[in-house]
């Protein structure tokens, strides 16, 4: 049986024997070219401009018959005794009788349907292990690698449509926190998708966190604004809308007028201030790995534009912890390697602190903190005194 996978690094097997380094990667693109054109003839003509460009006419003919040659030596008939390739004078093609598995025919022939079980919708999920031909660029093969990056657009478009229907599964079901997870993922390729962002604010309705939908609107519109210069839709508006004068009318109706001003000028306050949330984990007995991964998680959130307001001592003393400082310190220090040995607890923390008064006074931080109780001694007493200190904008949040 053959099995081929074009997602993520190319994998080419043939009664379980891998074929990669046989074929080697003009063969395997020659394949994938073949495979992409969903079985139709492809000329020889075609198939020599894509692969061999600058050759001579004679040469990539001769390259071309080669690989065809390499392909048919290595691929055997299937279990009904079919070739794998059907060759002529003037074109090739995959043969239609030829029986064989690939995560690209499986991810292309997928139509959503409300019968998709669970189990069929995350089996196609799971087949996107990477971009198609991940890895794969050919010198002076130009057209070959718009065509790759072409088809990469149209796989990815194919992959925000197989997690749109596992959103929609996941929302009849009613299990919000995996439709949360599956529509981030959708944003992280689509992140202007204001479809999604509605289910988002819907969903955090449900679960009645009102004040949640409002942050993440404030964010979205803020993203839409700085990167594309333009508003949120007038139903993602509408819907915010409703989710505030929903969330005032909530309010105890005992509250003071006073109260009521505070509480409404708090959530005005979040549409001027941007909000970080970054979720953080704990290991037993690993003495800063809270702290480590707090460091290393806001760096990964704002970048190390805050970094330049600690000074050289500080960024060193945290470089000891989190080792993602050193890409930052590397060009700047050059002793920085040599240090770490004296430093002292307090000079790590201070600098901790430090950096998080920093950020709070910019921005609204809120630390999401997994396994607190697995968090080691060092970094659980220094939540204790941040929790004691009350950072004006910091919200620590225990789950």
């Amino acid at each position: 049986m053959l099995s081929i996978n074009f997602l993520g690094k190319p994998r080419v097997e043939y009664n379980g024997k891998k074929l990669e380094e046989q074929l080697g990667s003009k063969a395997v693109v020659l394949i994938c070219l073949l495979v992409l054109n969903e079985k139709r003839y492809m000329s020889r003509e075609k198939l020599e401009g894509y692969l061999w460009p600058d050759s001579s006419t004679d040469a990539a003919r001769y390259n071309l018959r080669y690989n065809l040659w390499l392909i048919k030596k290595n691929i055997g008939p299937d279990h009904k005794g079919h070739k794998f390739l059907h060759v002529d004078s003037d074109c090739c093609s995959i043969n239609k009788e030829y029986e064989f598995e690939c995560d690209t025919f499986e991810i292309m022939s997928f139509k959503h349907s409300q019968n998709d079980s669970l189990e069929s919708i995350l089996k196609l999920k799971q087949l996107f292990r990477g971009d198609l031909l991940e890895g794969c660029y050919f010198k002076n093969c130009d057209e070959l690698n718009d065509l790759i990056i072409f088809e990469r657009m149209k796989y990815e478009q194919r992959k925000v449509k197989i997690l749109k229907s596992l959103v929609d599964y996941y929302e009849k079901e009613e299990s919000f926190d995996n439709c949360l997870e599956v529509i981030n993922e959708i944003l992280e390729i689509e992140p202007y998708d204001e479809e999604m962002v509605l289910k988002i604010l819907d969903i955090y309705v449900k679960c009645r966190k009102p004040v949640a939908a409002i942050t993440y609107y404030n964010n979205f519109s803020k993203l839409l604004t700085s990167s594309l210069g333009i508003s949120p839709s007038n139903q993602l508006r509408k819907k915010y809308e409703e989710i505030r004068s929903v969330l005032s009318d909530s309010i105890d109706n005992n509250s003071s007028k006073a109260n009521m001003d505070t509480f409404m000028k708090d959530i005005s306050k979040q549409e001027n201030v941007s909000v970080i949330e970054i979720i953080s984990d704990c290991i037993k007995n690993v003495d800063y790995f809270w702290i480590s991964d707090v460091v290393g998680k806001i760096i990964e959130a704002v970048g190390t534009d805050y970094l330049n307001q600690l000074s050289e001592k500080e960024l060193l003393d945290l470089a000891y912890i989190q080792c993602d400082i050193l890409y930052y310190c590397d060009d700047k220090f050059e002793h920085i390697k040599d240090y770490g040995r004296d430093t002292m607890s307090v000079c790590i923390i201070n600098a901790f602190v430090k950096l998080l008064r920093i950020i709070c006074s910019k921005q609204e931080l809120t630390i999401i903190i997994l396994n607190n109780t697995d968090m080691d001694d060092t970094s659980l007493n220094v939540l204790k005194y941040l929790k004691r200190i009350k950072i004006e904008g910091l919200k620590l949040v225990e789950e």
